[in-house]
């Protein structure tokens, strides 16, 4: 009753603190959300009326330069300097250059931009112009797009220069009208408009390079400017963008007389700063509220729940097949009379499942004896009609040979009232069969190396021929050359081996992994017996170190090692 009231108490208060905090949250999530959007929506307006403004300015400016191309071409002076220009005497030509450029000047001089006038005479190969470094250059005219205004970077008196220019034709062929502005009238208005405000603006055309304030970070413009390449923008409208690890809202209008784009940006973080902080105030009393609660919780969980946890992991162990697993007590706790029951119960499991796996050994071995007593046949018949054509042979030296190696092989074979042997004899039994199969295949050599102090050692009868037989049949018979199978065995202290290796086919490693895996496994239907059951044999017979190794051998084929402890361990 005591361990059902605490688990119930735990309960009640989880319950309560879900019930507490997950609406809160969810209201304070999205009045979050829209507290966020509120704040983005009036800066991008504010925005967008700024850049309106100061787009309308830029096109105020242009417009009256462009102006100022109309009312050249429309200036007497001018056409009557291109009319009498082949009569006129070279001091008369000089006079009207200078009034012209002097009306020039004056145009100039009503802009509020840094500007100039040029008039191109491709006739006469000249310019007229108020700045005194432009020089004639037909290829320029070539190139220039009438009617629409170009960006262009020189490099004058050594330093680089950018403008604008429009060219225009007159109504005359043998005059062109330019006005140019330099890019430092776009970088002021940019300064002027950037004071007071909490952005950076920039001038942007895609493919060129943005014209920007001296305070703005050229890392930063150039990250942006890389985005903005990849977008598709309209006359106006606003983007999120990341630089670096920092999130902008980006702004743009279009100038419809330049065809380039004002762009302001603004930190997100900066813009949203009073909402972050009221947030975080609120998830750190989240978090203290949720804190007392794990505090207040941490008793509970420590007597019920940990002890409810360990003892369902300790179920599914014991379900997965680990019947070792077993609990520790919990001094001072209520489920210390639940642990040592299931601690009783696991040692039972265990020693049942023991009994049962002597027992399955021990069908294993009466299916052995059953196989002892009987003869195969494939092997039978081979050897018989080796003898049948030996004697046609007339070759009556290895009929004999055969029918004695024969006759002593099925005689221990099939020998079934004694389950122990010796290393020896079980080596005498190997010898006569390699002797078998020497007389039929003939093209393999077996070389074996057994210490004399093991030949008395006693072991499990039909211990090690399945396994030189493998050898034959898996290694020497699949290959085309000359085989080679060398039985070496040693002794250290209580431990015993006999190495087997042959220089067949062999197998990689992989495979034999997964074939030393399959043999600790049951046996399966389609498994043969003769490696399982040795391995088998030699763990359960003796102690824990026993059973099979398998690796590459040297000689390129398999190595199989026999290995186990000197004293067996007597079947119960």
């Amino acid at each position: 009753m005591q361990i059902i009231g605490r688990m119930n108490t735990f309960g009640k208060v989880i319950t309560l603190v879900i019930v507490l905090l997950v609406p809160i949250i969810i209201l304070y999530g999205y009045s979050h959300q829209v507290s966020v959007k509120v704040v983005r929506e009036n800066i991008e307006s504010e925005k967008a009326h700024r850049l309106s403004f100061f787009n309308s300015q830029i096109q105020s400016a242009v417009d009256q330069l462009t102006k100022f191309s109309v009312i050249v071409s429309r200036d007497p002076e001018v056409k009557e300097y291109l009319a009498e220009y082949d009569t006129l005497p070279p001091l008369a030509k000089l006079q009207k250059q200078q009034r012209i450029v002097d009306m020039l000047n004056l145009q100039v001089l009503t802009s509020v931009w840094n500007s100039q006038i040029i008039l191109h005479l491709p006739k006469q190969k000249e310019v007229i112009t108020t700045d005194y470094f432009v020089q004639y250059d037909e290829r320029y005219l070539e190139r220039a797009v009438p009617g629409r205004w170009s960006y262009y970077t020189n490099v004058v008196n050594g330093a680089n220069e950018a403008y604008y220019s429009l060219i225009r034709s007159s109504s005359n062929p043998d005059l062109w009208i330019e006005v140019r502005f330099i890019d430092a009238n776009i970088r002021n208005m940019l300064k002027h408009f950037n004071q007071g405000g909490d952005g950076e603006p920039i001038f942007y055309s895609p493919g060129k390079q943005a014209i920007a304030n001296e305070t703005s970070d050229p890392v930063l413009i150039a990250a942006l400017v890389q985005q903005l390449d990849t977008s598709e923008l309209g006359t106006s409208g606003h983007l999120d963008m990341t630089a670096g690890e920092r999130k902008y809202t980006i702004n743009y209008v279009k100038s419809d007389a330049l065809g380039w784009y004002l762009v302001d940006y603004v930190p997100l973080q900066q813009i949203l700063m009073p909402i972050t902080t009221s947030r975080n105030l609120f998830y750190i009393s989240i978090t203290l509220l949720l804190g007392v609660s794990i505090l207040a919780t941490t008793l509970l969980y420590r007597n019920v729940q940990r002890p409810i946890h360990m003892l369902i992991r300790s179920v599914k162990k014991i379900r997965m097949g680990q019947y070792s697993t077993r609990l520790r007590k919990q001094p001072n706790n209520e489920f210390d009379f639940l642990f040592e029951s299931f601690n009783k119960m696991a040692e039972q499991i265990q020693e049942l499942i023991e009994k049962v796996h002597v027992e399955n050994l021990r069908s294993r071995e009466a299916t052995l004896k059953q196989l002892q007593s009987q003869i195969n046949p494939h092997f039978l018949y081979n050897c018989l009609f080796y003898i049948k054509n030996m004697a046609n042979l007339d070759d009556k030296e290895a009929v004999v040979a055969m029918a004695l190696n024969l006759g002593e092989y099925y005689r221990y074979t099939t020998r079934v009232n004694n389950e122990i042997a010796t290393v020896e004899e079980e080596i005498r039994l190997v010898v006569n069969y390699l002797t078998i199969q020497n007389l039929r295949i003939q093209r393999f050599h077996c070389d074996i190396e057994i210490p004399d102090r093991m030949n008395e050692l006693a072991i499990p009868r039909l211990l090690l021929q399945p396994i030189v037989e493998n050898a034959i049949i898996h290694g020497i018979e699949k290959q085309a050359g000359f085989g080679l199978i060398r039985i070496t065995g040693e002794q250290e202290g209580c431990l015993c081996k006999i190495t087997v290796e042959d220089n067949g086919a062999g197998m990689n490693p992989e495979e034999i992994a997964a074939l030393q895996k399959k043999l600790a496994l049951p046996m399966e239907d389609d498994m043969g017996c003769g490696m399982w059951n040795v391995n088998q044999r030699l763990i359960h017979l003796y102690k824990g170190r026993s059973g099979l190794r398998l690796s590459r051998s040297e000689l390129g084929g398999m190595r199989i090692e026999l290995v186990w402890e000197e004293e067996p361990r007597p079947i119960e």
